[in-house]
């Protein structure tokens, strides 16, 4: 059996946080730049809810043609 996008993500998620805490000084800096991972997680964040937000829309509009 494979895995499932709802497996994928979620250990792509763990995988993210792992490298992040792997990655962070004792001084509570990152061997990273901390602005580039924000932006790239706050993008991923907006597409999420993007497809969030067209999937209700799309279930709603299908809906209203039905009456």
């Amino acid at each position: 059996m494979g895995t499932t996008e709802r497996e994928k993500i979620y250990v792509l998620l763990d995988e993210i946080r792992t490298l992040i805490e792997e990655n962070e000084k004792e001084d509570g800096t990152f061997r990273f730049d901390p602005v580039r991972a924000l932006i790239a997680l706050d993008f991923a964040k907006t597409e999420i809810a993007r497809t969030i937000d067209s999937s209700d829309s799309a279930a709603f509009h299908a809906h209203d043609s039905d009456s």
